[in-house]
């Protein structure tokens, strides 16, 4: 009997596999028992790939590991596939914290994991440090460990892509010395996934989290389409210093560099350290879908272009000082769908700049003093937020001397500030911001005596449902938003601050519908190690 050609090649490749199919290590799959402090390997299962990938993942195995040594010892012969799993304990020691050129594939990372999520405590005075590798997964560590005395850091990627952090509590302990609790930098870092990790209690200065970036020479650049997701950041102490930020997505060096970077879906309570709770420094990200409960502090781009603010949930108790909502410089920034209630400082500034960056963003070889100034705001566009029960509503231009670029060529529409005290839509220096379709209500509408189309004095009649004010069926914001299409170049918004999409368009940050909501202000169930996937 003839034998095809294709059955022929299957035939050589399960010859192949007859050949090539062994455990990475000399332990027997069927082994129970750590012998002479080995790493334990169990569950040893074969995937057949495809005849082109057959030599990048052949293997998937579980190595139990319950000591220091034997963490190196299964990170040093990790391929595709290994999944370590730490006994619950404390583990120290440099070598076991290092991963170095070690590459998963993304249907096959090496994992790195809890057995009992929470109960595998990394400690001591050192880095957890992932380094030029990829297809990474960390899962379910508590991490404790303090760095080192060159490098004030607890956990650091350098240099890697496609690393997930997730399910992790970071609880690093107060050394009274400046301390990152996760450094994200280096050459073609990328495409990181840090989401559903615990960040509590952080008293030391420096951020909580801090996107370093690479230089070298003329190049400058940002890691690239990270995700920062469904964490819970809280109890981040006050500190009459900067740089306390809980996230600094970016330095002022490489601020000019493009990132595409994510911030959704977060938790932040109580994050006092610095003024700017999330701080932008570089261009064409996204934060969105985030909630924020009495902060000292709020959401700022202080560096970059092109970023997006939208879908956020900022909350204040009314007492606390210094509870912050968004306030932006540079360039092309868009603001809307955002709700702020309770807010005792600026609920939306767009300050003016101490330096003029042009307006295509890009001047000729600016110096690192112009780099981190504050840049003259262009082309900002804020449109369908809600702000009530704050101190200030929306702020447009300074009176600070010292900043003499007062924003230009900006959009304020379509949105509602519903406050008792303060002016509603403050305009503190003469500028050329359009305002169209705006509602204002209950203290003094604005002091440049916008007229009616611009501001409408009138109350927006909201109802309270979920504990949000949304309008109610007999607003008279309903149908309401103008429509531009010089706006609609800027920014298109077909949803709400809900998820619900929009028909016609109403005022603010809600569209009147019936439907459920498929977005709401994140609890603390929502977030961290104990979230749904």
């Amino acid at each position: 009997m003839l034998i095809k050609p294709i059955k022929v090649r299957r035939l050589l490749l399960l010859t192949l596999l007859s050949v090539t199919l062994l455990p990475a290590t000399s332990y027997s799959s069927a082994e129970n028992q750590s012998v002479d402090g080995a790493p334990t390997v169990t569950d040893v299962v074969y995937d057949v790939a495809p005849e082109s990938e057959v030599a990048s993942r052949l293997v998937s195995r579980e190595v139990k590991v319950s000591t220091s040594a034997q963490i190196e010892r299964a990170i040093a012969q990790a391929t595709p596939g290994t999944t370590i799993v730490l006994a619950d304990g404390t583990y120290i020691g440099s070598k076991a914290l290092q991963i170095s050129g070690k590459h998963g594939t993304s249907t096959s990372p090496i994992t790195i994991k809890a057995a009992n999520r929470g109960r595998a405590i990394i400690a001591g005075a050192d880095v957890l440090h992932i380094v030029r590798s990829s297809h990474i997964v960390v899962e379910g560590l508590k991490i404790t460990n303090t760095g080192t005395a060159t490098r004030s850091v607890a956990v650091q990627l350098d240099g890697s892509n496609h690393i997930r952090l997730t399910r992790n509590s970071f609880a690093v302990p107060a050394t009274g010395n400046k301390m990152i609790w996760l450094e994200i930098k280096g050459e073609n870092s990328s495409d990181n996934q840090i989401d559903r990790n615990d960040f509590n209690g952080k008293s030391d200065p420096a951020p909580v989290i801090a996107f370093s970036g690479y230089t070298n020479g003329s190049i400058k650049q940002i890691s690239q389409r990270d995700v920062i997701e469904y964490n819970h950041f809280r109890n981040v102490t006050f500190s009459e210093e900067n740089g306390n930020e809980t996230i600094r997505l970016g330095i002022s060096k490489i601020s000019l560099s493009k990132g595409q970077n994510k911030v959704q879906y977060n938790l932040f309570e109580n994050c006092d350290g610095d003024l700017e709770v999330v701080s932008v420094k570089s261009g064409d990200n996204e934060v969105r879908y985030n909630t924020f409960i009495n902060n000292r502090g709020g959401l700022t781009s202080r560096h970059g272009h092109n970023n997006k603010f939208y879908g956020n949930f900022f909350f204040g108790d009314g007492v606390k000082e210094k509870v912050l909502g968004i306030r932006v410089y540079g360039n092309d920034h868009k603001i809307y769908n955002n709700y702020m209630e309770g807010i005792t400082g600026d609920a939306i500034f767009l300050d003016s700049g101490k330096y003029d960056g042009g307006t295509d963003g890009k001047p000729k070889n600016p110096t690192n003093e112009d780099l981190s100034s504050q840049w003259r705001v262009y082309r900002a566009t804020v449109v369908n937020n809600t702000i009530v029960n704050s101190k200030v509503g929306i702020t447009v231009g300074s009176t600070n001397t010292t900043k003499k670029y007062a924003p230009t060529g900006s959009w304020v529409a379509n949105n509602i500030v519903a406050n008792k005290t303060g002016v509603l839509y403050h305009e503190p220096s003469s500028t050329d911001t359009v305002f169209k379709g705006n509602i204002g209500f209950g203290s003094t509408l604005n002091n440049a005596s916008r007229g009616p189309s611009e501001i409408l004095d009138i109350n927006p009649d909201f109802t309270i449902s979920e504990g949000l004010h949304r309008l109610s069926a007999k607003s008279p914001a309903i149908n309401k938003a103008v429509s531009d299409s010089q706006l609609e170049k800027r920014v298109k918004v077909v949803d709400d601050m809900d998820g619900q999409l929009r028909s016609k368009i109403d005022v603010g940050a809600d569209e009147f519908a019936n439907a459920t909501s498929s977005r709401k202000p994140l609890k603390a169930t929502d977030v961290g190690p104990n979230a749904p996937e």
